[in-house]
């Protein structure tokens, strides 16, 4: 019996995992991460609940990846301290995952493979198809199973002319559905998007026309991962005879990584240290950064803001955000954008110019991939509901049947035996949140206290008692955090302390000495008073010292 268990990347963009099971053996593929939403106050990472590969870590043959991209290989620093398996991969994604391990001081035994290609897996006969993406090196597996053949398409786009010329292999899509596909998960990312998505290479001719209307210097913000951008960047600086600085520790990573295994060709002239850049005429410089997403500690938001150590935005600088904001990050983006303008930068962003384009496949080309493919099974991967389920009309406008359609969840688990699919109930999986040092000890209660803190504030009330008594020895006090000014609502303050004393005398008066019945009294008192002056509902902490 050959299993399908669906870990991260469901109902959401980002987190993408999921694991290849056939008896006892598992293949897990990819292992990403994704970034806190708005909500999650603090939140650094996001990773997948990878809790039912870690107990069955004897069980796993290997990790395969499909690109290097942090949504399929960020959470490896999490998973290989606790399943030490080898990890596949094109030469880039590994190079790329390398570097992000090194950094937490992780070891990984690293295998290559290539793209056309194919690999014996544990029980697993696996082929791997080139695909286009946004980053150079992706690929589309193809796994042979006992119970029948899985086309994993990754992430992909069909592009007429990429940058680096490797196509997404249509042959050998063709190939595969010749011999016949049992079950297919397909990249849902771009379902909504009608038409077809436009090539990479438009971008260099917007880049182009850029550049040459700019007087002095340009800043390019994209995805550090993005090389077949900042190839362009690189091959128009030179055009226009400008030296590249790279700013930003992951960008700076991916360039060494790209640049070192071919993906990156520029003459060594042409890259500029960050500290020279004062020594260069502004009008011979470019600057390729982090910081598309407007995240408060990158380069271009330290650039924007003018606390960068290196290079502040000036009156004069072209700058381009040459990626698209990720849903939630669009206030983030704006502020950052706003800024620049303050300091007199001129701005081009993909709102206003064709500064960028996805690397995910538009809804024709997935009808044009589920009609070279013809699964029997399909199942569309990595989206948002929406995605999801747009996919799945996109599928059954091809002629799939609905019982041939499966939109699942994460932790959802899907049985493959003798080429049919079937659902096989659900293991643990969701969301495992990362704050500093700390992995998984953030929850939903933690949170939510987070988000009262944030609206709301807290008001704590100390009070000492007599342990014997419960006589009031001195308090109630006050202290408000992010609540009221403690000097300007000092009559409130002694209001509502003047009703929680009440309450606690009526408890005196009873011989009440219960701490529990001491704390929820205070909090009731206090709390209804609040709501009934102020409308508000701040946390509240009472503190109760005995004696």
């Amino acid at each position: 019996m050959t299993r399908v268990i669906f870990l991260g990347g469901l109902g959401e963009i980002g987190r993408n995992m999921l694991a290849v099971e056939h008896n006892d053996e598992i293949l897990v593929i990819d292992c990403g991460l994704s970034f806190p939403n708005e909500e999650m106050l603090g939140v650094d990472l996001v990773l997948p609940d990878f809790s039912y590969i870690t107990e069955r870590a004897d069980q796993c043959v290997g990790v395969l990846l499909t690109h290097g991209h942090e949504d399929h290989v960020g959470a490896l620093a999490w998973f290989l301290p606790k399943v030490d398996v080898e990890v596949f991969g094109t030469p880039l994604t590994l190079g790329i995952a390398r570097r992000r391990l090194e950094e937490h001081g992780v070891k990984a035994r690293f295998v290559d493979i290539a793209a056309p290609g194919r690999r014996q897996i544990g029980p697993f006969k696996c082929r791997f198809l080139a695909v286009s993406h946004s980053i150079p090196d992706a690929i589309a597996p193809v796994i042979d199973t006992p119970d029948g053949r899985i086309l994993y398409t990754g992430d992909f786009k069909i592009d007429e002319s990429p940058i680096d010329g490797r196509h997404t292999d249509i042959e050998g899509f063709a190939e595969v559905a010749r011999e016949g596909v049992d079950l297919m998960l397909g990249d849902s990312t771009n379902a909504e998007t009608p038409g077809r998505t436009p090539s990479e290479s438009i971008v260099g001719n917007t880049l182009r026309n850029i550049f040459a209307s700019a007087d002095q210097r340009v800043i390019v913000a994209c995805f550090a991962s993005n090389l077949h951008r900042i190839q362009q960047v690189c091959e128009i600086a030179e055009e226009f005879d400008r030296r590249v600085a790279f700013i930003g520790r992951s960008m700076i990573n991916n360039f060494e990584v790209g640049r070192e295994l071919g993906h990156l060709k520029l003459k060594d002239r042409t890259v500029l240290p960050i500290e020279e850049i004062d020594h260069q005429p502004p009008s011979k410089t470019v600057l390729v950064c982090t910081g598309s997403q407007g995240e408060p500690l990158s380069a271009l938001s330290l650039i924007a803001a003018g606390d960068h150590k290196f290079v502040h935005a000036t009156k004069g600088d072209t700058v381009i955000l040459s990626a698209s904001a990720i849903p939630g990050n669009e206030s983030a983006v704006h502020r950052v954008i706003n800024s620049l303008y303050k300091a007199g930068a001129a701005v081009y962003s993909a709102e206003t110019s064709e500064v960028h384009v996805s690397g995910h496949a538009a809804s024709d080309e997935l009808r044009e991939m589920l009609i070279l493919v013809r699964p029997k099974h399909f199942v569309p991967v990595h989206g948002e509901f929406r995605h999801l389920a747009l996919h799945k009309k996109i599928a059954e406008s091809v002629g799939i049947g609905e019982r041939d359609i499966t939109v699942v969840e994460d932790g959802d688990v899907l049985e493959l035996t003798s080429g049919g699919v079937r659902r096989d109930g659900r293991v643990t999986a969701g969301m495992v949140l990362v704050d500093g040092l700390g992995v998984g000890d953030i929850g939903p209660t933690v949170l939510r206290d987070r988000r009262v803190l944030a609206e709301d504030g807290f008001l704590m009330c100390v009070v000492t008692i007599d342990s014997q008594s419960g006589e009031i020895l001195a308090g109630p006090d006050l202290i408000s955090r992010g609540f009221v000014h403690m000097d300007e609502s000092r009559e409130w303050l002694d209001e509502a302390a003047d009703r929680v004393h009440d309450a606690l005398e009526r408890l005196e008066g009873e011989h009440v000495t219960d701490w529990q019945m001491l704390k929820k009294t205070c909090r009731r008192a206090l709390g209804e008073f609040v709501w009934h002056s102020l409308r508000r509902r701040p946390m509240i902490l009472p503190v109760i010292m005995e004696i």
